[in-house]
């Protein structure tokens, strides 16, 4: 039984297979690759659609339909279509179900394993939410893989004997990651990766949104959501037509109003500035980590259908000083890579001197205190056990004493970020270790993290 891929978007979703020929796309039952990660309601209140169905019904029937709940994944906030709420979880497993559907129609044969892609810098919540909409569905996750780390693993496993040092842009509908790469002798090894898991190609097309409801004289924020839908759908549009073009114009009826866009490649541009600066950072932050410059990068990959935006691919051109390498497809490159490491886990011949390595996203650790004089103390002090950036598999210990005298308890929050403030960074949950009694700083707990 095939181990398969699957790109879990914000705003598409695609399902890959490797096989003797190499990672190949499934298509849907519409015979597309691209499938909306778009739930909705029929008109009965009752009858689900998922993908592109849901999607024509987005504008007039918004109260209907969900979509972009990928950015809700690991929070408890609840989507209401018709008549009952939905969790991020439970739609992204329609999401899921619709591709394993699909992928058994094209393969003729059960779905079960599967590899699903995640933004690099999703957090430990984002992806348990990922493999429980995956249970759901069911699937069983054999691995999740990081977006760019994906799209590097479809662009560079062509080119194993190559020694060369890349780095991919990964701009979604509602995630942006950076990871910098190198491959040497058949290993590919991720040396930094960043991001903004709150930064998107939706984000441009809100801002360019606004910007048309301001010129219209319509206030932004008492639009309904069938207004508020009309306008996104107007600003993606023209996104959309500005990638071939310099400029552009777009009609749309908002509210019993009809309401005129036009807009210029400069002027999108100097519209979306704030957002092209939130992109530079976790550049500059890969390139800090990594120990590179833009001089020793040796190809730019860009990643996820907003890459295709002009002021996108302007800015990465300026920073890395060369044109992005254009043969990967931005849309398809993640679900191939995720097929490419489906191939790895179900040990594929093909693939067998191929070795991948990634990276913590995130620093994993616990909070402590310590002594600041005599019996004071400083609390809530976040210690981590294994740093942001640490190569993956990794294993590290470190000893804990008790602080006070007849302290018969080790209570251990663990948080995973990089605040040195403990409560600033997520919880992941609650550790109790019980001590027989004795002086402060006479009992110890070795606390490992794997």
């Amino acid at each position: 039984m095939a181990c398969l891929g699957i790109d879990l978007g914000t705003s598409n979703s695609l399902i890959a297979v490797f096989d003797d020929d190499g990672p190949r796309l499934l298509p849907n039952a519409l015979g597309e690759y691209l499938t909306p990660s778009v739930v909705g309601l029929a008109d009965d209140n009752q009858t689900l659609l998922v993908g592109k169905p849901a999607k024509m019904r987005l504008v007039r029937h918004p109260s209907l339909t969900a979509a972009r709940f990928k950015r809700l994944m690991g929070t408890p906030k609840q989507i209401r279509l018709g008549r009952r709420s939905y969790s991020a979880v439970e739609l992204s497993a329609m999401v899921l179900k619709s591709l394993k559907a699909d992928a058994e129609a094209a393969l003729g044969c059960a779905v079960t394993d599967v590899v699903i892609s995640v933004p690099a810098y999703f957090n430990a919540l984002q992806r348990q939410a990922t493999k429980d909409a995956a249970e759901i569905a069911g699937l069983t996750v054999q691995r999740l893989i990081n977006e760019p780390t994906a799209a590097a693993l479809a662009s560079g496993v062509q080119n194993r004997d190559e020694e060369s040092s890349f780095v991919v842009l990964d701009l979604g509908g509602g995630t942006f990651d950076v990871s910098i790469l190198e491959m040497f002798e058949g290993v590919m090894e991720v040396r930094a990766s960043s991001g903004d898991a709150f930064l998107g190609g939706d984000d441009f097309t809100e801002a360019l949104a606004r910007h048309a409801a301001t010129k219209a004289g319509i206030d932004w924020s008492r639009l309904d959501p069938a207004g508020l839908e009309a306008l996104l759908a107007l600003a993606e549009d023209a996104k959309r037509r500005l990638a071939a073009g310099r400029s552009v114009t777009g009609r749309a009826a908002v509210g019993g109003r009809e309401v005129e866009l036009t807009i210029s490649d400069d002027e999108f541009a100097a519209l979306t500035e704030p957002l092209l600066e939130r992109m530079r950072r976790p550049i500059e932050a890969s390139f800090y980590d990594s120990g590179l410059s833009a001089d020793q990068v040796d190809r730019v990959i860009l990643v996820g259908g907003a890459t295709r935006m002009a002021a996108v691919r302007s800015l990465a051109a300026r920073v890395f000083r060369q044109l992005p390498d254009g043969r990967v497809d931005p849309d398809h490159a993640v679900a191939l890579g995720a097929a490419v490491q489906a191939g790895l886990v179900s040990k594929h011949q093909g693939l067998r001197d191929v070795v991948m390595t990634d990276l913590a996203p995130f620093s994993l650790g616990i909070d402590t205190a310590r002594r600041i004089s005599g019996k004071r103390y400083s609390t809530n002090r976040f210690e981590p056990l294994i740093e942001r950036n640490t190569l993956l598999p990794a294993s590290r210990a470190e000893t804990f004493v008790t602080i006070a005298d007849n302290q018969s308890e080790f209570a251990m929050q663990i948080f995973q970020g990089e605040s040195a403030i403990a409560s600033e960074n997520i919880k992941l949950g609650d550790l109790f270790v019980y001590l027989p009694r004795g002086p402060a700083g006479q009992e110890a707990v070795n606390v490992r993290f794997t």
